[in-house]
């Protein structure tokens, strides 16, 4: 989704689900795999060492905690489900008091399932001197019922929290946990099962309901900007309100000047451990280049991205200012530019001009070796005069190779060969890159390589690929080892960076 969107958009009523994150998968499978490693390591006529001395550790602690350890306890009990429900309902945010519904009492029948099916015993069972505070627990032991509620309630609450009460959302739940080792219930197994179980819940009620992906408020956002000397007089959030990678807004000063911000929180979901340790183990150690460092430095390398492509003749937003701010979250300020994506603009409004225009702009990048790696018309900013904008340099590259820069071209044919057809796009992009550069350009590209978006776009026209290709080599003679494909112009004369 482009970075500046019509400010109608604004207004748009939220959805019925909000969005998914691959994230939440990739927590299920991590908690399943958790669960089954901690069933595979129960033994019911035996406990190893390791569990013995972690338990005792906890057990063993003074006698005096109880009071408070059990009152903290009570939150994994599964009579406080409703409580929390109705507590959310009443606070009007009705979709969390579902979630935490679900979650809770989710993650209670599926521990009293676990628990039939494994039958493990309580401490007692096993151990001697067993220290008991409070009333002696009866029943199976392996899972905890205690800390599969309450991980499954602060897990499904996460993503409606700020980063302070996650913390202390989680930090409840952990102890939650400890104290079932404390009051003699558990074993430390016991607790993993069950927090695996929780875990599991959560992610799989995001997975079904979707959850917010970290959109800071309006409000928020004018706290940033006051903090960062200017003075906002409106703000209003752009587009979906859980974009995926940063939440939009456009702020206008008092002295009238409109302003696009980028405002990467902390608490975005694209920040979860494990959802950033798939992602480095699915590239095998490679990362997006400028979305995975803190969201300061996000911002930063965006800004710096787009000025080094402005001083390069490419049309770009002036950049205003980059900069972190509390909480650790990043703010980018740039210049507004009125008027739409290149996606929303109706296509019987794309001129030649306009097509030629921006492949022109793409070679002014390529030709200063500088790959946006994200260039679909979701990209590209068409501003009042039709004068296409490039946006978006969250994840371009510097000093970017060949294969690199020929993505790039195979992206954006994809991508405006779905809006005007595959002969206008490849027309316009031997218009403004020069003869042969496109087609050079598929036939160094595979579609897996392209985005999700467009790939998305390949399989809503399971032809575009192989018309694209067919196109863009008809009448063109074989490539030899003496004529190189180029990915880009060798040379272009500057267009200028029109404000």
């Amino acid at each position: 989704m482009s970075i500046q969107h019509q400010e109608g958009r604004a207004g748009v009523r939220p959805d019925l689900f909000l969005p998914r994150h691959p994230g939440d998968a990739v927590r299920l499978v991590a908690a399943v795999a958790v669960l089954l490693l901690s069933i595979k390591l129960v033994n019911r006529n035996h406990i190893d060492e390791l569990e013995i001395d972690a338990f005792r550790l906890v057990n063993d602690l003074p006698g005096v905690l109880y009071p408070l350890v059990w009152t903290v306890m009570q939150l994994g009990n599964v009579l406080v489900v409703p409580v929390v429900a109705v507590a959310a309902a009443l606070s009007r945010r009705y979709r969390l008091a579902v979630n935490l519904a679900i979650a809770g009492f989710g993650g209670y029948f599926l521990a009293r399932l676990v628990k039939g099916l494994v039958q493990r015993g309580r401490p007692s069972q096993y151990l001697p001197d067993v220290t008991l505070h409070g009333p002696a627990a009866t029943g199976l032991g392996y899972i905890s019922g205690h800390a599969a509620v309450a991980v499954g309630l602060a897990a499904v609450a996460s993503p409606y929290l700020g980063r302070r009460a996650r913390r202390v959302a989680w930090a409840l739940a952990a102890v939650v946990c400890l104290s079932r080792l404390y009051v003699g219930a558990h074993l430390p197994l016991d607790v993993i099962g069950g927090a695996a179980v929780g875990w599991a819940v959560g992610a799989t009620v995001h997975l079904l309901l979707g959850a917010p992906g970290g959109s800071p408020s309006a409000d928020r956002i004018r706290r940033a900007l006051l903090d960062s000397g200017f003075q906002p007089v409106k703000v209003q959030a752009q587009g979906r309100p859980d974009a995926p990678r940063s939440a939009r807004f456009l702020a206008t000063t008092a002295d009238g000047e409109r302003l696009f911000v980028k405002f990467i929180p902390r608490e975005r979901r694209d920040w979860d451990l494990a959802y950033r340790v798939w992602r480095r183990l699915a590239k095998r150690g490679e990362v997006d280049p400028g979305r995975f460092g803190s969201p300061s430095e996000q911002v930063e390398r965006e800004a710096y991205m787009a000025l080094l492509a402005g001083a390069a003749g490419v049309r770009v937003p002036k950049v205003v200012l980059a900069r972190p701010t509390g909480n650790g979250a990043g703010l980018l300020v740039m210049a507004y530019i009125p008027g739409m994506s290149l996606a929303e603009l109706p296509p019987e409004q794309i001129a030649d001009e306009l097509l030629a225009e921006l492949w022109r702009q793409v070679g002014q990048l390529h030709a200063n070796r500088i790959a946006h790696h994200d260039l679909g018309r979701w990209s590209v900013m068409v501003d009042e005069r039709h004068r296409p904008w490039l946006v978006d340099f969250d994840a371009s590259e510097a000093m970017a190779d060949r294969q690199v820069l020929a993505a790039d071209v195979a992206e954006l044919l994809v991508s405006l060969g779905r809006m005007v057809g595959a002969e206008r796009a490849l027309a316009a992009a031997d218009a403004g890159l020069g003869p042969d550069v496109a087609g050079s350009a598929l036939d160094q590209v595979e579609p897996s390589a392209l985005t999700p978006l467009t790939r998305d776009d390949l399989r809503a026209d399971p032809g575009l690929w192989e018309d694209l290709r067919r196109r863009a080599t008809a009448g063109r003679p074989p490539r030899t080892a003496t004529t190189p494909a180029r990915p880009g112009p060798t040379s272009s004369a500057p267009t200028g960076n029109e404000q």
